[in-house]
């Protein structure tokens, strides 16, 4: 028996598969030999041209092709800050030195170049209007609104800030193209980095939005940004009536106010004044307790900006005045439309304008309320209660509100100044464009006006009985 013979059938199939696999290798391979030596051939070369008799040949050279050179592509480089963007950390760290107190959590850093951040300007003031366009109702009621279409310059803010804190999101935009003087970059870093400690530390965000009258709000608001401010000049060691804090203070202001699309001085001094007052309260503060004393204040914030104007007053506690409304009938056509109290702070300026731009003094402010009535085809009359500390206040205000009347309060001329019979003893101008009737009592000084004289006197008729004796 042949040795094949003792296999396996299984084994005898694998071994024929073999021998078959072998035999296509070897047909595959050699059939791709002859197909190479098939295709290669050899090329017979071309015989050279056979020059004609009596005839040169001429050769003319072919001009070379003309190359036109590709522009190489521009790169325009991403504009970097003057500085590492590592300094920033620095900066946080120092000024929580200088405070006195470490932030609670990173404050988010997000660069922009001036185009993104003017949109984040712009789409911030829709969702949240600076104060002189929230105030619109009001400034209008006190006759101190002008524009017929006041908006905010998202571009030339934009141009002017190099570093912006937002509160409501806590965080601090940095432009990345910021190429203008590097201590205003510093200064606006500083300040955004130190006015998210109160926040951080205290409510005042939510306080602030709860706030329910004009003058609560200033006071929450200049508790925050004098308390940065005083952070920044803490950090630059310098004094708040130094050359050189006024140079710190305008950069800040930079970053931290409205850029209008009209100049004012009334805008401009209201975008300013928590800032301004603020400032006053921190050093105050800080002079005689330190970053204790700073701590206090943003747990417990101050209820009034005359607490602000007179750090003792907050120390001492006193509170602003409560004074009552007043209630007239005017007819079914007429409803309340605006109750607030503006505060010492803001008369001040108030009165600054009224005067244009004499020098004005609301101190030794008690309270005050300001009602708006509006009635058809837009007739409007308004009532200003203010009551003071002392009669010499009243009188003050009393003669500052007179050198300041009529001019102030209406637009046209004035017919009349004898006081109607149902008036009880005060001043009275009555005009085509309405009437003004000011009277003063004591520590009172009470102020109506408005585009329908009927309604000022009807209010006026109310004052018989001053405020001082009114329950």
């Amino acid at each position: 028996m042949r040795w094949y013979r003792a296999l396996t059938v299984a084994q005898q199939r694998i071994l024929a598969g073999l021998a078959v696999g072998v035999i296509v290798v070897f047909s595959l391979l050699g059939w791709s030999v002859w197909q190479t030596l098939r295709l290669t051939t050899v090329s017979t070369p071309s015989p050279l041209p056979t020059p004609t008799p009596g005839i040169t040949p001429t050769f003319t050279p072919t001009a070379p092709p003309t190359l036109t050179p590709t522009p190489s592509p521009t790169f325009t480089p991403m504009p970097t800050p003057t500085f590492d963007i590592a300094e920033s950390g620095a900066i946080a760290a120092e000024i929580a030195g200088a405070r006195g107190v470490w932030p609670r959590w990173t404050t988010p850093l997000t660069l922009v170049d001036v185009h993104e951040l003017s949109a984040v300007y712009e789409q911030r003031s829709e969702t949240d209007p600076p104060l002189a366009l929230e105030l619109r109702p009001l400034l209008s009621a006190l006759r101190l609104w002008w524009w017929d279409d006041l908006t905010v310059d998202a571009e030339a803010y934009a141009k002017r800030c190099a570093a912006l804190y937002v509160a409501e999101t806590e965080e601090l935009y940095l432009r990345r193209d910021w190429a203008a003087d590097r201590a205003i970059l510093d200064a606006q870093i500083a300040f955004g980095y130190a006015r998210a400690i109160p926040d951080q530390y205290g409510d005042l965000p939510a306080l602030v939005a709860e706030a329910p009258t004009l003058d609560r709000r200033l006071a929450l608001l200049a508790v925050g940004d004098g308390d940065a401010m005083l952070s920044v000049l803490l950090r630059a060691n310098l004094a708040s009536n130094a050359a050189k804090a006024k140079t710190l203070r305008d950069a800040v202001a930079d970053a931290w106010t409205p850029a209008w699309s009209v100049d004012d001085p009334l805008l401009n001094g209201l975008a300013r004044l928590s800032l301004d007052v603020g400032e006053g309260f921190a050093v105050a503060l800080h002079e005689k307790g330190g970053a204790a004393a700073l701590d206090e204040a943003i747990q417990r914030p101050p209820r009034s900006t005359e607490q602000l104007l007179h750090p003792e007053r907050y120390a001492s506690g006193e509170m602003p005045l409560t004074l009552p409304p007043l209630a007239p009938d005017l007819g079914k056509d007429w409803a309340l439309t605006l109750e607030d109290t503006l505060g010492e702070a803001f008369l001040e300026l108030a009165l600054l304008e009224w005067r244009n731009g004499k020098a004005a003094d609301a101190s030794d402010w008690g309270g005050d309320l300001l009602q708006v009535w509006g009635g058809p085809e837009g007739r409007d009359v308004v009532v200003l209660q203010t009551r003071w500390d002392s009669a010499k206040a009243a009188a003050r205000f009393y003669t500052q509100i007179v050198e300041a009347l009529p001019e102030a309060f209406l637009s046209g001329p004035v017919y009349t100044r004898v006081l109607p019979d149902s008036l009880p003893a005060g001043q009275w101008w009555d005009g085509r464009l309405g009437a003004i009737y000011l009277r003063r009592t004591a520590r009172d000084v009470i102020l109506v006006w408005g585009n329908d004289a009927a309604a000022v006197e009807t209010i006026g008729a109310l004052l018989w009985v001053g405020v001082d004796e009114r329950p």
